[in-house]
């Protein structure tokens, strides 16, 4: 990559940053754009939000019965990702069998031979925060983690992490805020969406009406900011609610 395509692609990639993409679409962008260069086939945030643990919160180009599995990862198990975060070393495997001879349990990390594998630390303020992993079909420059690319990439998605991290912690203190308004049938309801019964089974289980039910419903998805169960549950545990 000549010094002129890089730096296009790093203003590129700062504008996407400033506009505040969900992680599947900064990767998206990152791989479809960022790092076209190198014919990139997919790419996995993780972000260390609680202390020994690397947390995957998005992924692009991969299956997700591959990634599923690796949402949450303890940094001591032994992965690319997960060595970079604990190492604060960039890691290249430009053989999907390189790969595979320093992570044995990868039996099947569903990549063709003459794929690369690329695990970058990501770091804010010289603290680790997460890492960035990227397969790509041509293998990257010597000493590619030491050209001023590399470097403007890892930094704008350490300032992506960051955003989303600070994003996520104003939501939290909304939801935690909002959450007082919440009744004690409400917060019972909650509880109920983690049983994952229906309308009419909670309606039966707290003894009011499937219409009472629903009301109670519209007014949880409301205080929570989103439309689905699965989604307050998960938030009102963040919360402290259930």
């Amino acid at each position: 990559m000549t010094n002129e395509p890089a730096a296009r692609a790093l203003a590129d990639l700062c504008i996407t940053v400033l506009n505040d993409p969900s992680p599947d679409l900064f990767l998206s962008h990152l791989s479809m754009q960022t790092l076209n260069s190198l014919d990139c086939r997919g790419a996995i945030l993780g972000i260390v939000q609680r202390e020994g643990f690397l947390d995957l919160c998005g992924a692009y180009g991969f299956d997700e019965a591959l990634v599923d599995p690796y949402s949450r990862m303890p940094l001591w198990t032994p992965m690319p990702i997960t060595d970079a975060v604990r190492s604060g070393e960039v890691t290249i495997f430009l053989k999907a069998s390189e790969l595979q001879k320093k992570y044995p349990h990868l039996s099947d990390p569903g990549l063709d031979e003459d794929t690369c594998t690329v695990s970058l630390p990501i770091k804010y303020r010289n603290t680790v925060i997460g890492a960035l992993g990227i397969t790509t079909k041509k293998a990257p420059h010597k000493d590619f983690e030491k050209e001023s690319f590399a470097e403007g990439l890892m930094a704008l998605t350490g300032l992506y992490i960051r955003n989303l991290l600070n994003k996520k912690a104003i939501t939290e203190r909304e939801v935690t805020a909002d959450s007082k308004s919440l009744t004690p049938r409400q917060k019972q309801i909650i509880e109920l969406f983690d049983e994952e019964l229906t309308t009419d089974q909670m309606a039966d289980r707290l003894r009011y009406s499937a219409s009472t039910i629903k009301q109670d419903i519209i007014k949880i998805y409301g205080v929570f900011g989103v439309n689905n169960r699965q989604a307050v549950v998960k938030l009102a545990k963040k919360a402290g609610i259930v």
